[in-house]
């Protein structure tokens, strides 16, 4: 498009100049492939062009350098080497008469002649073999006399001086040598200045080919720029030419697309041309008439469910949020939004495939519609959740529950009555929730959230039923919601601690602890672990929470390993069934108390019955290898759950704990006597340690010391309390009385 601009700011004269030419006309009627083939074809042909015009510059750059490497530089290093062979021959001579200037007898040395006259010879012969190279190729001018005027001297260089230089060493006349080898360097410094000559001539014939290859070089750059600024000039008017030729039919494409968007699907279409661009206008009016067919059908997949062709979410929210806006007459009707949830569909879809899971939901979609009969509206939210919204209730909120309830009643009961599927009859249930409104009470996804809290109530308490939404158990599940996620970051802000409450012998003699999780949030306050530990267990919060337990009751085992009233007792930490079953539990433990460095032989990690009904192998494998390393055991609760006196026999357990339910009721019922009596008895006889738990009064300790119960935990010896406190206590309780039972259980 900026390419059509450009065009319509160009000249008129090119305009004028394509119209004489007819050559808008002519592209029109060939494609568009084939006018960019023809751009490419020229562009290829441009470039050809250019190529050539550079290659034939570089051709005769490289010619110049090749006249100045080949034909000048060789000849120089021939005479060059020719030069320093005159000049070495010099040195052997001398080298050769050295040692008989310094003797007395003026005598030469036989091997120094012989090797003189030997490279001597050599030489020699190097030179005429260079010379006669040099002077196989034709020489003119001042060149050719320069090299007759050297050959003159070489020769007279050789034959008078060099060569008879060479017979008197072999003859070891030392005279002889030295008078010639002085003619040698006269004739070699007579003969120098013309091979000088000759280097230099050289060079000025380089120098001579280079500029004229630097002139080659520039003719042929401006001889390629002058080419590439025409192939420019003429590529730029077939561009323009080209871009006006597309631009202006698509310019006409982007109209009609922007009609047919605003919903003007009756607009004509007139086609010219047989480019693509006119087959884009015939696509263009083809889809005008398929979309005036297709509206309809886009609406329905917009709004309605494609399966059970019940409406869908989208349609369900503009008509709830009608019915919270009123119908503008100031009417206080109810109205009633009822979340239909399948109970256990997925079986259906596990056991009979999806295929017969999408006829059932057809089946159901059908008995809703007939159900409801025309006084609301049924939709389907999604996978096996249904939604029917009812308005024009009473304007009593009674009347409105009522009928709200008959029609779940009877949705209900469309749902559960049988259903053929895989030649089979097929028996369903349903969970809803219900929530009822006036206009303008709330929102859509207020509503839907109230009737999803209501259906998963019906089906906590047992499904295929209906449940109303009750404020107060929203409140409830909003402050559960508000507390968890409070409880992620308790262990980060500091905000948990551990408590320990005392175990006692007999004789009110402190053996052991337990400890106790704290939680002090700074709004919620002090939160009480029944209403925090059930969190956590519903969430991997509660593996979380558990490893931060082991690791600082270890902690402490460790700190009170020091001190004299405390390194004997043992620290009983509750494990709960879901961190007793992670596989690396017996890693964890092991990590904590080398990590503390506490003693295992005073850690006792309490169970209840519940880790054993999972897996009993796995749980008796991980104590075993806790036990083997010191790690003590106690089964808690035990009296309330359902473990058998065979599994007590496989566990390796250390300690009992009777439930404080037994303790609590024990002086009003007889049996609860006679079931301590009997865990007592049974864990004497098994070889195990027994605490009775919630031991509270006076009474309570003396009717279990009768039954000879070995120790007990409660208020009555000792509320939870943190470390530095109980140490305090123990203290002061050493050799003492415990303090008063009423003080200690007013600090529950």
């Amino acid at each position: 498009m900026m390419a059509a601009a450009g065009w319509r700011r160009g000249p008129r004269a090119i305009r004028r100049l394509c119209r004489a030419a007819g050559l808008q006309g002519l592209l029109s009627r060939l494609r568009i492939g084939t006018r960019l083939a023809v751009m490419m074809v020229l562009a290829v042909m441009v470039a050809g062009l250019l190529a050539a015009a550079g290659i034939r510059g570089l051709a005769a750059s490289k010619e110049s350098l090749r006249v100045v490497y080949e034909d000048r530089m060789a000849p120089v290093r021939t005479l060059s080497q020719i030069a320093q062979l005159m000049l070495a021959n010099q040195l052997y001579l001398q080298l050769a008469l050295a040692p008989a200037a310094a003797s007395a007898a003026a005598a030469l040395d036989p091997v120094s002649a012989r090797q003189a006259a030997l490279q001597v010879e050599r030489n020699a012969r190097a030179i005429d073999q260079l010379w006669t190279d040099y002077l196989s190729v034709p020489r003119d001018g001042d060149e050719m006399a320069l090299a007759q005027r050297f050959g003159r001297h070489r020769a007279r260089y050789l034959d008078e001086a060099l060569m008879p230089a060479a017979a008197a060493l072999r003859a070891l006349d030392y005279r002889d040598t030295r008078r010639l080898a002085e003619s040698a360097r006269v004739l070699y410094e007579q003969a120098y200045p013309e091979i000088e000559g000759l280097v230099r001539l050289q060079f000025d014939f380089a120098e001579a080919a280079y500029r004229e290859g630097v002139r080659r070089y520039e003719y042929t750059r401006w001889l390629a720029l002058g080419a590439l600024l025409a192939s420019m000039a003429v590529l730029s008017w077939l561009g323009l030419l080209l871009i006006r030729s597309i631009a202006e039919p698509l310019r006409e494409v982007i109209a009609v697309c922007d009609r047919i968007a605003g919903g003007q699907l009756d607009t004509s279409i007139a086609v010219q041309g047989s480019d693509e661009i006119s087959n884009v206008f015939r696509a263009l009016r083809s889809m005008q008439a398929r979309l005036r067919k297709s509206e309809q059908a886009i609406h329905k997949l917009a709004y309605y469910d494609a399966l059970t062709e019940l409406p869908n979410r989208a349609l369900l929210r503009e008509r709830m949020q009608q019915a919270l806006d009123g119908d503008g007459d100031g009417s206080a009707c109810h109205g009633a939004l009822l979340l239909v949830d399948l109970d256990h569909f997925k079986v259906i879809n596990d056991t009979l495939g999806h295929e017969e899971g999408d006829k059932h939901l057809c089946q159901i979609a059908r008995r809703l519609t007939d159900a409801v009969a025309g006084r609301g509206l049924v939709a389907r939210l999604g996978g096996d959740e249904f939604v029917v919204l009812a308005q024009h209730l009473h304007a009593g909120e009674a009347r409105a529950q009522a009928q709200a309830r008959e029609l779940a009643e009877q949705v209900l009961a469309a749902i559960t009555s049988p259903i053929h599927l895989a030649g089979r009859p097929m028996h369903t249930s349903a969970s809803l929730g219900v929530c009822l409104f006036r206009p303008g009470a709330s929102s859509t996804k207020e509503l839907l959230k109230r009737a999803d809290t209501a259906m998963y109530q019906a089906k906590s308490v047992g499904r295929n039923g209906y449940r109303f939404f009750d404020p107060v158990l929203q409140s409830q599940l909003e402050a559960r919601a508000a507390l968890e996620t409070a409880l992620h970051g308790a262990i980060g802000a500091g905000q948990l601690a551990l408590h320990y409450q005392v175990q006692v012998d007999a004789q009110r003699q402190p053996v052991g602890v337990e400890a106790l999780l704290r939680w002090r949030h700074p709004l919620h306050g002090q939160v009480p672990p029944a209403q925090f530990i059930p969190i956590a267990e519903d969430s991997d919060l509660i593996l979380t929470l558990g490893e931060w337990v082991l690791q600082t009751a270890c902690a402490q085992l460790r700190a009170w390993a020091g001190q004299p009233h405390t390194r004997a007792l043992t620290v009983s930490v509750n494990v709960s069934a879901r961190q007793f079953a992670q596989p690396g539990f017996v890693e964890q433990v092991h990590a904590a108390l080398a990590r503390t460095g506490a003693k295992a032989g005073l850690l006792v990690l309490e169970l209840t019955e519940s880790v054993m009904l999972h897996d009993i192998a796995d749980a008796v494998r991980k104590m075993q290898a806790l036990r083997c390393l010191g790690v003590r055991f106690a089964l808690d609760d035990f009296g309330t759950g359902y473990s058998c006196l065979s599994q007590l026999q496989r566990l390796p357990l250390h300690q009992l704990k009777i439930d404080r339910s037994f303790i609590q009721d024990m002086g009003a019922r007889a049996s609860d006597a006679v079931i301590v009596q009997t865990i007592v008895g049974m864990a004497r006889t098994l070889g195990l340690h027994v605490v009775a738990e919630g031991v509270e009064t006076e009474a309570q300790r003396t009717v279990l010391a009768q039954l000879q119960c070995p120790a007990f935990q409660g208020y009555l010896f000792g509320v939870p309390q943190p470390a530095a406190a109980l140490e305090a206590w123990l203290l002061g309780q050493h050799g003492g009385s415990p303090a008063p039972a009423a003080s200690l259980i007013s600090q529950r």
